[in-house]
């Protein structure tokens, strides 16, 4: 709590006071100081704002009142209360009490104010010798704010409307391939009979766009959406993979798991615990598979991380017999994280860059976006999506379609419905190289029935295997994410059956108003 630093400042500052006050006002300003801190010790917060009211009523040159009162307004969650006394009290203390100008830094910067935050934290740093790794961040924060504003992107979210949206909390949005299949997570705080929910629940809707537009959003339903609460999921590129995360579960290895339905048929099937070594003792969420279905990128609170919440990532090792899909040991993206939070991976069907979430790195406040491309092994040189994509409160979630022009992402912007799904178009400077699909379906030729094969998409030029679907994880239909600027080889094969070849050249990109 502040009020600790503020009670150790007010031993320093003691003896000036003392030099300016009356014996007899000193007596009684201290006597309710101490009466005021020792409430506050006490949780009496109430009683201890009112003391220190009282106070400055008799010596409104009494400083530590002002940072007192501030500090309860920030226990309070009151920043408009607490930066007008911290303002009201470093009016009167000058340079006396270094730190308030950084509580005033901290409480300007939550709010949006940057330049005087700005101006705070520049006085706060000239009268430290030394400052934190966390009073540097939030400096450099102060700054890049203040140029971001000067320096504004093009941004118009677009609602997505009724048939998706409601009065209920709609985030964590997921798009197929073709961007005609959305998966969100709806919650819902009143009945259908309009009444409060003893319990907000956490479920999964499902909307599919035609030439009319987005149809209204069903319930996935049973076994997927249950009695527990679902939510902060990823759809694969074909809309057959749903990962998701549950938390307290009876079957979980720890706090929160990553689980695993399977659409077959038009039906997802009964969710699996992905187990270990995706799955830890510790806190596992927010998965993200690649449009290649070969890496799976999620969020965990496990040891070996750089700070609170890391983003880690696993290969996919196999298929199991049952067609569920087997991932490896996990690693750190150590070049993305900090010690702070980073959240919300998302690895765009380019293969090479990742957008994702972060209040470790310089930003705008809360959590910003930001986006890094793969360089070898690693992804290079994080760089903030700026303003006003980025704002002083919490953004995360986005994801962007196959041709890189249009991006996803919740927000609570019309505080009156609270969190919505938008959409909109992301500037040219931070589009990822456009994608292409493929979408074929393999029949018996005599019964018309589709049938399960085993289908490899291969780099001609290189040589080198570039997707491999087994028959185990296919109905007979399958989808393949197809970067531009390649000469793919894609072949067919089943036991008792003729071998089928194609070639798929995209070695001069794609027109993308038509894809394969």
């Amino acid at each position: 709590m502040k009020l600790l630093t503020v009670i150790v400042t007010f031993l320093l500052l003691s003896g000036t006071l003392c030099a300016q006050r009356s014996a007899s006002l000193l007596k009684k300003v201290t006597a309710l100081y101490a009466e005021a801190l020792d409430c506050s010790q006490q949780g009496n917060a109430t009683k201890s704002a009112a003391l220190l009211k009282e106070l400055v009523k008799i010596d409104p040159t009494y400083f530590m009142a002002y940072f007192a009162l501030a500090d309860l307004s920030h226990e309070a969650g009151d920043s408009e209360m607490e930066i007008g006394y911290l303002r009201q009290g470093l009016a009167l203390s000058g340079d006396a009490y270094p730190a308030a100008y950084k509580f005033l830094a901290e409480g300007l910067f939550k709010n949006g104010i940057y330049a005087e935050a700005l101006a705070a934290m520049g006085k706060f740093v000239k009268l430290k010798s030394t400052i934190s790794p966390a009073d540097q961040l939030l400096l450099e924060s102060c700054r890049f704010s203040v140029q971001a504003q000067l320096h504004p992107l093009p941004f118009q979210p677009l609602n997505l409307g009724d048939s998706i949206n409601t009065a209920a909390e709609e985030y964590w949005p997921s798009l197929n391939a073709a961007a005609n299949e959305l998966v969100f997570t709806r919650l819902e705080t009143k009945s259908s009979a309009g009444k409060n929910l003893q319990h907000p629940q956490e479920d999964f809707y499902i909307s599919r766009r035609d030439s009319v537009g987005w149809h209204k959003a069903v319930a996935i339903g049973p076994p997927v959406n249950t009695a527990e609460n679902e939510g902060a999921q990823t759809l694969s590129a074909d809309g057959k993979w749903l990962i998701f995360t549950g938390c307290g579960r009876s079957d979980g290895v720890g706090s929160c798991d990553l689980y695993i339905s399977i659409n077959r048929n038009g039906n997802w099937s009964m969710p699996v615990n992905m187990g270990e070594p995706v799955n830890s003792g510790a806190w596992e969420s927010q998965p993200s598979i690649s449009a290649d279905g070969e890496t799976l990128f999620f969020v965990s609170s496990r040891i070996g991380g750089k700070g609170k919440m890391d983003i880690w990532k696993a290969c996919k090792t196999g298929i199991s017999e049952d067609g569920f899909p087997l991932f490896g040991a996990v690693s750190n993206l150590a070049e993305l994280n900090t010690a702070g939070n980073d959240l919300s991976p998302f690895l765009h069907a380019d293969g090479k860059t990742i957008f994702y979430a972060s209040d470790g790195k310089p930003g705008l406040g809360g959590s910003d976006l930001f986006t890094a491309t793969l360089e070898g092994n690693h992804f290079k040189d994080p760089v903030n999506l700026g303003y006003p994509l980025n704002t002083h409160k919490n953004e995360e979630g986005l994801i962007v379609e196959l041709s890189g022009e249009r991006a996803w992402f919740s927000s609570d912007r019309n505080s009156e419905r609270g969190k919505d799904l938008f959409h909109f178009v992301l500037p040219d400077s931070l589009r990822p190289a456009p994608v292409s699909y493929l979408k074929g379906v393999v029949k018996d030729a005599k019964t018309g029935l589709n049938i399960q094969a085993g289908i490899v998409l291969s780099d001609l030029t290189t040589g080198g295997v570039v997707r491999t679907i087994s028959p185990a994880e296919n109905e007979g239909e399958f989808l393949v994410c197809l970067p531009s600027g390649i000469n793919y080889g894609l072949t067919i094969s089943r036991k008792g059956y003729l071998f089928a070849s194609e070639n798929i050249s995209l070695l001069d990109g794609f027109t993308q108003t038509r894809p394969k």
